[in-house]
């Protein structure tokens, strides 16, 4: 069916009933909520300032790499199901095709690294000096890094991958793509740059969320603390995790059997038949289109945050005439004023004041200086509440995304 020499026989054999359309349906679905769903995380923390940190400005690059393999990558997968053998999409798409799935999945890997540094920075070493720490400002140049350097890594794959001729068993003449590696580069580019790169990253974020985690779940830590800002970066951490399971679990099937593709012969891949052959292109394609579109129902899932967001957004939709109150900030804190009620029901044996209730904002002085370089450190999504005043109220900052 593939070919990795211009001058191979290709056989037309036919499908196994229903496969193709099983298959087609699945990598629609897929398609149109992955489409649906990340366009969804980039309008949301766009559109609402109390959702731009720096955590979630990666995660919206994240949501980004994935958009642009769900639309460029997709279509090779029905070119599989329905091409006969033949490519369709032109000479630029066969390049292209392979860049960009090389582009995105590493772009994907190295947000989750920068993302899973940023929390293990906030979280375990929070009295580092700032320069090592993420900030607004410092994650533009950091997304335009990683792009960067994604498509240096993956310019091989543009460079390598092109058309060719092929006869078929039938005596037609067809057009194939395929990507052929000099022999020097498929032990150096493919081992190397790839599974190596992947290995090593993955072992750094098994590093970095084991001791988030012995900070964040520990029992000292669950019983002596249970505030708002630490249930907060539990959450993210949980999510992270997350992210980096199924990312991992996704893409790895994938890649290796994209370095089986390239490592081997055509004619040692086509002895395990057709239908196995097929089999295996549709899993490993399903498994890496899934991994792109799963991440904004994770978002809405693990995340109170984005949940809140998405209501709001729908109901913008649903009045766009609507006043609002400083974007999604009263949403935001009518969420707050219910957590700070359930665990500050009373402070000092006495109950949480009105001013604490309403949520409204108390300016920090000389005396609170170092509450609030405690707010500050991490950048963290929410209203954050510290000490009591004097007269019983709650200290509250502002909202920090």
């Amino acid at each position: 069916m593939f070919s990795n020499e211009s001058n191979h026989t290709i056989d037309h054999v036919q499908w196994l009933p229903g496969v193709q359309t099983t298959a087609c349906i699945f990598y629609t679905i897929i398609l149109l909520f992955g489409v649906i769903g990340n366009i969804l995380v980039i309008v949301i923390v766009t559109r609402y300032r109390n959702m731009r940190s720096a955590t979630n400005l990666l995660l919206t690059n994240l949501s980004m790499a994935d958009l642009f393999l769900l639309i460029f990558c997709t279509p090779e997968g029905y070119q599989h199901l329905y091409g006969e053998d033949k490519h369709r999409l032109g000479k630029f798409m066969c390049s292209f095709g392979p860049f960009v799935q090389n582009v995105t999945s590493t772009c994907s890997v190295l947000t989750i690294m920068a993302i899973s540094y940023e929390r293990y920075v906030a979280i375990c070493q929070p009295l580092k000096t700032s320069a090592l720490r993420f900030t607004l400002f410092r994650t533009l140049p950091t997304v335009v890094f990683i792009w960067i350097l994604s498509c240096l890594v993956s310019i091989p794959f543009f460079r390598y991958s092109k058309t060719g001729t092929a006869q078929s068993i039938y005596g037609e003449t067809i057009v194939t793509c395929f990507t052929v590696f000099p022999e020097s580069w498929k032990n150096i580019y493919l081992i190397l740059c790839t599974l190596y790169l992947y290995i090593f990253i993955f072992l750094m974020l098994c590093y970095w969320h084991f001791s988030i985690c012995c900070i964040l779940f520990s029992r000292e830590a669950l019983l002596r603390d249970n505030s708002i800002v630490t249930r907060y970066r539990r959450q993210v951490a949980k999510l992270l995790i997350t992210l980096i399971l199924t990312f991992f679990i996704f893409i790895i099937p994938y890649k290796i059997w994209a370095y089986i593709h390239q490592r081997y012969q055509f004619e040692e891949i086509a002895v395990i038949g057709f239908h196995q052959y097929s089999f295996i292109a549709i899993i490993t394609r399903s498994f890496l289109y899934l991994n792109s579109a799963i991440n904004p129902l994770l978002y809405s899932v693990m995340s109170t945050k984005f949940r809140q967001s998405l209501l709001l957004l729908c109901d913008d939709c649903r009045y766009p005439n609507k006043d609002r109150r400083s974007d999604a900030v009263y949403f935001n804190r009518e969420y707050t004023a219910k957590q700070l009620m359930g665990i500050n029901g009373g402070v000092g044996g006495r109950t949480t004041s009105t001013t604490a209730a309403k949520l409204s904002y108390h300016q920090f002085n000389g005396s609170h200086l170092h509450e609030k370089k405690s707010l500050i450190i991490d950048n963290l999504p929410t209203i954050i509440v510290q000490n009591p005043t004097d007269d019983g109220n709650l200290i509250l900052s502002k909202e920090l995304l």
